[in-house]
């Protein structure tokens, strides 16, 4: 059996600490390029399921708006919040302890809000009522949809 034999490479120790300083350089910027890639793939992920809009009404702004919401309720609350607006029909999740849930049906000009139990606890009875039942039909009964 050949044994392999590494050439030895003459340097002075500068040359050598400039060049494991470059390894390690190249392997924690690499590092660092992976973790923003995770973070943006995991970011388009979450928000695919926050906002399903079949009609296509909302603009762009309009859903970075919504993205941005419901992250500042996940970070700060825990709560999360789903937009659901369909041309058909409106079907809550069926899980809904940690979820706002707003669901709405343009052509049938119907509107469902639907809060976590410790939410609706926390906030005023009137304004859950509202919410649920003035707030929306106002917008989807004058046509001023979105």
């Amino acid at each position: 059996m050949r044994k392999i034999k590494i050439p030895k490479r003459d340097g002075s120790p500068l040359i050598n600490m400039l060049r494991t300083t470059g390894v390690v350089i190249v392997f924690f910027i690499t590092a660092l390029l992976f973790w923003k890639n995770y973070e943006n793939t995991l970011e388009k992920i979450t928000s695919r399921q926050t906002i399903y809009d079949q009609t296509k009404t909302l603009s762009n702004s309009q859903k970075k708006i919504l993205k941005n919401f419901a992250r500042y309720l996940i970070d700060i609350y825990g709560i999360e919040f789903k937009v659901n607006i369909n041309k058909k029909h409106i079907k809550p999740p069926k899980n809904l302890s940690k979820t706002l849930y707003i669901g709405i049906c343009p052509p049938k000009r119907r509107a469902i809000i639907l809060f976590p139990v410790l939410l609706k606890k926390a906030l005023p009875r009137e304004f859950v009522e509202y919410m649920k039942t003035k707030y929306c039909k106002d917008y989807l009964s004058t046509d001023t949809w979105p």
